[in-house]
């Protein structure tokens, strides 16, 4: 656990309230797909990748012993001052514990509360491995042929496209992390009833 961590992106149901609270660190993250008409869904994103170039991000890992530096490709590494460690692209995670004794990285989370409405179809948990090049909007276009009997084909659905993506703008050379997690909020036994008392 010192030098290896994760992201995380966790939600809670209350079904009673039809309340979500959702508390993640790092990039991977969640969004709900609404359904404005029978042919548009928008897709509401609950969570914000916490980078480091974001400047409160960035104070808070300059004051704690760390800098942030481009590293000339493609993203703002965090590491500890004077040194070439943890190099990480992201401000907070789980694990990486001298990332957080040299280098300002925290674990604490931001929480967001979501009121879920009749017209919300799914949550969508992911890694960044999916949204680095498929946007929120599009995920859920992409889901808008599914329904909840097939939540698994969703998921996978949205992996797949995700790595051809990946092997696609890298040209075969690199693929991150990919994971999907696709929630319908809405079992079907309970649509249908829906739709029959219509």
């Amino acid at each position: 656990a010192s030098m290896s961590g994760t992201t995380a992106c966790v939600v809670v149901h209350h079904h009673v309230s039809d309340t979500i609270f959702v508390a993640h660190v790092g990039d991977s993250g969640c969004c709900v797909s609404r359904r404005i008409s029978p042919n548009e869904i928008a897709a509401s994103a609950l969570t914000k990748n916490h980078k480091p170039q974001f400047p409160e991000e960035k104070r808070r890992i300059e004051r704690n012993g760390g800098r942030v530096a481009f590293d000339g490709f493609a993203n703002h590494r965090v590491y500890a001052r004077n040194e070439h460690y943890p190099g990480l692209n992201m401000s907070r995670c789980l694990g990486d514990l001298l990332g957080h004794s040299d280098a300002g990285l925290t674990s604490e989370p931001d929480i967001k509360e979501f009121q879920l409405a009749p017209e919300d179809e799914c949550i969508v948990l992911c890694t960044d491995g999916v949204t680095e090049f498929i946007s929120w909007q599009e995920l859920v276009d992409l889901l808008g042929a599914f329904g909840p009997e097939n939540a698994q084909a969703a998921a996978e659905k949205l992996a797949k496209d995700a790595w051809d993506r990946w092997l696609s703008e890298e040209g075969g050379m690199v693929v991150d992390d990919i994971t999907a997690v696709v929630i319908y909020t809405h079992p079907p036994r309970e649509r249908k009833l829906e739709q029959c008392s219509a």
